[in-house]
C-alpha cells in the first residue's frame, strides 16, 4: 500500500471514542438518577406507611384503653355486688338470731319466730352472724381500696394517657416519625408531611357525653349483678290472709355516670282485711344491704324500691367509697366530622401523604462530580432542581375475622382493628408535593 494512506482510521477512532465517552457519562448519570429516584420513592412509601401505622396503633391504643376502663367499671360493679350481698346476708342472719341489724333495726317478721323451735338453728345463725360481721368489716376496707385503685388510679391514668398518644399522631408530632424513617434511608433526604384532618378524626368525650362508654359498661354486667330477685309465696294473697317474701337486688350506674350502687333487701309482706273490708298489706323488713361508689344518687336500683322500708334501712346503713371517680372521659371517633362521602360512617379512613426529595447537588452524577468539560459536561435538567416523590398510606378499620353472626362491625374506638396500608397518591397530593 502507498505510504500516504496510513492513519486514516485515527479520525474515525477519535470520533468513536468521543461518542463512547459521552455515552458512558450519560449512562452513569442516568443510572444514578434512576437509582436515586427509586430510593426516594421507597423512602416516601416507607415514611407514609410508618406514619399511618403509628396512627393505627394510636387508635388501637384508644380501643384497648377504652376496653380496659370498661372492664374496670364492670369489676367495680361486681365488687359492690359482692359487698352488698355480704351485708345483706349478715342482716339476714341477724334477723334469725334475733339481733339488731345495721341501723339498729330489729327484724319483726314471722318466720324468725317460727324457726325458734328448730334445735340449734338460732345458735348456728348467731355464729353465722358473728362471722359475717367480720367478713363485712374486712370487705369494707377491701372494696374501698380496690375501687379507689381501679377508678381513681388506673382509669384516670388510662383516660389521661390517650391525650399524649393523640398528640404524637397529629400533624406536628408525626413529622418526627417521618423524619426518622427518611433519615434512616439517607441523611440527605428531606421529608414533608402534607397537611391533613386527622385531628378532627377523633374527639374527646367528657361530661354528659360519656354515655356511650357508660352504656357499654352497663350492658357488660352479668345478669345476676343487674337484677337478683325472687318471690316466695307462703300463703297466696287473697286479701283475707296472705304471706309473701319478696327479695330484691340490683347494681346500677347512676344517670350522672358518677356513682355505682349495689343494693339488696328482703321483706315479709302480710296481707289482711282492713277497715271497710279493704285489702291491706304491711311490710316487715328482714334483711338489707347497700354499697356504693360516691356520687349523685338516683332512685333505687332495679326493683329494690319494691320493699321501701327495707330499702330505707339499706340506704341508712350504706357505705360509699368517696374515691370513686366516675366514668372517665375517653376518645372516640368524631362522627360529626367524618368524610362527606361516607355519611353512614361505615368505612371512615384517614390518609398520610409524605413528600420526600433530594436536592440535585446531592446527586452523584458526572456533572456533580465535575467529570467532563465543554461538550462532555452533561448537566441534569431537574424540575425545581431536585428529585422528589409522593408516598401515601391510609388508616382503615377491618375486622381480621368475620363475626360469627354475620353482622358487619362498624368502625369505632372500642375494638382494636385499625390497620394501615399503602395507597396511590391522589392528584391533589401530587400537585401539593410539586408545589413544595
Amino acid at each position: 500500500m502507498p505510504r500516504g494512506q496510513r492513519g486514516q482510521a485515527l479520525v474515525l477512532g477519535l470520533f468513536v471514542l468521543f461518542l463512547g465517552t459521552i455515552s458512558l457519562f450519560f449512562l452513569f448519570s442516568t443510572g444514578q438518577v434512576s437509582a436515586v429516584k427509586q430510593r426516594v420513592t421507597n423512602s416516601a412509601d416507607a415514611a407514609a406507611y410508618s406514619g399511618a401505622l403509628w396512627r393505627a396503633r394510636v387508635l388501637n391504643y384508644d380501643a384497648y384503653s377504652n376496653r380496659a376502663m370498661i372492664a374496670n367499671e364492670v369489676a367495680i360493679a361486681q365488687t359492690l355486688t359482692l359487698a352488698s350481698e355480704t351485708q345483706y346476708l349478715k342482716n339476714f342472719a341477724a334477723c334469725f338470731a334475733r339481733e339488731a341489724g345495721d341501723g339498729g333495726e330489729l327484724c319483726q317478721a314471722l318466720l324468725p319466730n317460727i324457726t325458734q323451735i328448730i334445735p340449734y338453728f338460732v345458735a348456728a345463725l348467731e355464729y353465722a352472724y358473728i362471722a359475717l360481721q367480720y367478713v363485712d368489716e374486712g370487705l369494707v376496707y377491701t372494696v374501698e381500696g380496690e375501687i379507689a385503685y381501679r377508678s381513681s388510679v388506673v382509669n384516670r391514668v388510662l383516660s389521661t394517657s390517650q391525650l399524649p398518644m393523640h398528640a404524637s399522631a397529629n400533624f406536628l408530632a408525626l413529622d418526627n416519625i417521618v423524619d426518622q424513617v427518611v433519615s434512616a434511608n439517607d441523611a440527605n433526604f428531606r421529608a414533608t408531611v402534607l397537611p391533613d384532618t386527622f385531628e378532627q378524626f377523633t374527639r374527646r368525650y367528657n361530661g354528659e357525653q360519656r354515655t356511650r362508654l357508660a352504656n357499654i359498661a352497663r350492658r357488660q354486667l352479668d345478669p345476676y349483678s343487674k337484677d337478683r330477685r325472687f318471690n316466695l309465696t307462703v300463703i297466696p294473697n287473697i286479701c283475707v290472709a296472705g304471706l309473701i317474701y319478696r327479695k330484691r337486688g340490683g347494681t346500677v350506674l347512676s344517670s350522672s355516670m358518677d356513682r355505682w350502687e349495689a343494693a339488696d333487701d328482703l321483706s315479709e309482706w302480710r296481707y289482711h282485711l282492713g277497715k271497710g273490708f279493704r285489702c291491706v298489706k304491711d311490710e316487715y323488713p328482714m334483711a338489707w344491704g347497700d354499697r356504693q361508689g360516691a356520687g349523685e344518687s338516683d332512685p333505687a336500683p332495679t326493683g329494690v324500691g319494691d320493699n321501701p322500708d327495707a330499702f330505707d334501712n339499706a340506704r341508712n346503713s350504706a357505705f360509699a367509697v368517696d374515691e370513686y371517680a366516675g366514668i372517665q372521659p375517653f376518645q372516640d371517633l368524631n362522627y360529626t366530622a367524618l368524610d362527606d362521602d361516607d355519611p353512614a360512617v361505615r368505612n371512615p379512613r384517614r390518609r398520610v401523604a409524605v413528600v420526600v426529595s433530594l436536592p440535585a447537588a446531592n446527586l452523584r452524577t458526572a456533572n456533580t462530580l465535575n467529570v467532563g468539560v465543554g461538550r462532555l459536561r452533561m448537566p441534569e435538567h431537574l424540575e425545581r432542581n431536585r428529585i422528589a416523590s409522593v408516598g401515601a398510606a391510609e388508616v382503615y378499620f377491618k375486622r381480621p375475622v368475620p363475626r360469627a353472626d354475620g353482622r358487619v362491625e362498624l368502625p369505632s374506638l372500642f375494638n382494636p382493628y385499625w390497620q394501615a396500608r399503602l395507597v396511590e397518591p391522589r392528584l391533589d397530593e401530587i400537585a401539593a408535593g410539586a408545589a413544595l
